[in-house]
């Protein structure tokens, strides 16, 4: 009975327990819910157990079981790449480490069986390999767990396919080297501290590279970041210096027509000395479109934040975009100006892109901001948008590039770095963009959802 329990657990403590953190790291990438997917992996193992518990009570020779554990380990890796719905570089560069996790403690066991007499092993074949592999599981859960959850996880979230495409391959050549050993139930290779060192630094080599190469994902990524400031820095500088020459250019014009309004009344006053009625009907009309444009666009009292939203308001106008919006003076902006303009520059550059891709009227474009208590700010962004759009992980797929936009990533990592969120849907022919800043929540999203065609200003 022993024996038998033994063997029914064997192949159990060789994929499951491994694998389970690996869908719950992509928990929100599964085609299935997280439940199901278990519940499948459980049943697989299930299959795994018997079939190698028929094998062995009917006395299968030594290289049938290692084939038929290939076998399955094959049959683990098609499920979990059935199963998550993610690209092929992460899968796979997820799927090496976790495998080159698992490598490492079938040695440390092998190596734990090794120090028994031959007479013990004999009798009891997997009592101690097995308890030698839970207690190495045990031991490295914590710094494996951490790994996955603070490095692997924000990994993840970037989106460069270069990249990716170098560094799967880092575990795979670990986890190759791990082949040579792992699921061979001769011992004797095992014996040496020298095979043990070599496990150690096959696993503490992936893992640091791995580390090295999120890091430069994480460079990778703030360098864009980087660019598309300076993108959006420079833009609100020209903005800004456009905005200078147009109200320079009105005071001009102002001082011109307050010095000539004395002789404009002269020659009004004759018009109606000579009770000339027409004369002075047609000179007013005249007179009228003589005097400057008032129209000065102010939409409120941040001169970063108005440079931006006039520049695409302008380049709205010119696509014969209908353009509203409301911004409430907001003087204590609880972020950088740098940050404003990669924001709300993104933002309204995205919404002004899809009215463009549209045909017909009706095209449309409507901006607010709005401060909710005294440190949230709301920023809602809707446009017209009848083409389907496609989102990943809650993001808009991007038109130009494989996975989420650049822009529409650096929102969200903007909103995230200030307690904040950004939500994008699509209903109803409209897309909409919601940011909230510092303590904003999904609940607000509701309520504030509603209040972007509200007291809408035309410009």
């Amino acid at each position: 009975m022993n024996a038998a329990i033994m063997v029914l657990v064997f192949p159990v403590l060789d994929f499951m327990p491994y694998e389970i953190p690996m869908y719950w790291l992509f928990r929100h990438r599964l085609r299935l819910p997280f439940r199901c997917a278990l519940m499948l992996l459980t049943a697989v193992t299930a299959l795994n157990s018997a079939v190698f518990c028929w094998l062995h009570f009917r006395g299968a020779v030594l290289a049938g079981l290692m084939l038929m554990r290939y076998g399955f380990m094959a049959i683990h890796m098609l499920l979990a790449f059935l199963l998550i719905k993610e690209n092929f570089q992460k899968l796979m560069f997820t799927y090496m480490l976790t495998t080159a996790w698992t490598f490492f403690v079938f040695g440390n066991a092998n190596f734990i069986v090794s120090c028994y007499q031959a007479a013990f092993r004999c009798q009891y074949p997997y009592l101690v390999y097995d308890v030698g592999r839970i207690l190495v599981y045990l031991i490295t859960c914590p710094f494996m767990y951490g790994f996955y959850y603070r490095t692997l996880e924000q990994a993840l979230k970037i989106d460069d396919v270069k990249l990716w495409s170098y560094f799967w391959k880092i575990p795979m050549f670990f986890t190759l080297f791990g082949l040579l050993y792992p699921t061979t139930m001769d011992v004797d290779p095992y014996v040496t501290w020298k095979f043990m060192f070599s496990r150690y630094f096959m696993m503490f080599g992936a893992c640091n590279v791995s580390y090295v190469a999120m890091k430069v994902l994480e460079i990778s990524r703030h360098q864009v970041q980087l660019e598309e400031a300076l993108k959006y820095t420079d833009l609100n500088l020209k903005t800004q210096k456009k905005q200078y020459d147009s109200l320079a250019a009105y005071m001009d014009e102002a001082r011109r027509a307050r010095h000539d309004l004395r002789h404009h009344l002269m020659v009004m006053q004759s018009y109606i000395e000579k009770d000339d009625k027409d004369g002075l009907r047609k000179y007013i009309d005249v007179y009228k479109n003589s005097l400057p444009s008032d129209h000065l666009e102010l939409y409120c009292r941040n001169e970063v934040m108005n440079a931006v939203i006039g520049y695409y308001a302008a380049l709205a106008r010119e696509r014969k975009i209908r353009f509203t919006a409301k911004v409430d003076n907001i003087d204590d902006f609880p972020i950088s100006d740098t940050e404003i303009t990669v924001l709300l520059g993104n933002l309204l550059e995205n919404a002004v892109e899809a009215c463009q891709r549209e045909s017909g009227d009706g095209r449309f474009i409507r901006f607010q901001v709005s401060r909710r208590g005294k440190r949230e700010i709301l920023i809602l962004v809707d446009n017209s948008c009848r083409l389907p759009v496609v989102f990943e992980q809650g993001m808009p797929r991007s038109s130009k590039r494989a996975g989420p936009g650049i822009g529409t990533v650096s929102v969200r990592d903007i909103a995230s770095r200030h307690q904040g969120e950004a939500h994008f849907e699509q209903t109803d022919g409209v897309f909409c963009a919601s940011v909230y800043l510092q303590d904003g929540t999904a609940d607000m999203a509701a309520e504030g959802r509603g209040l972007a065609g509200k007291e809408e200003v035309f410009v």
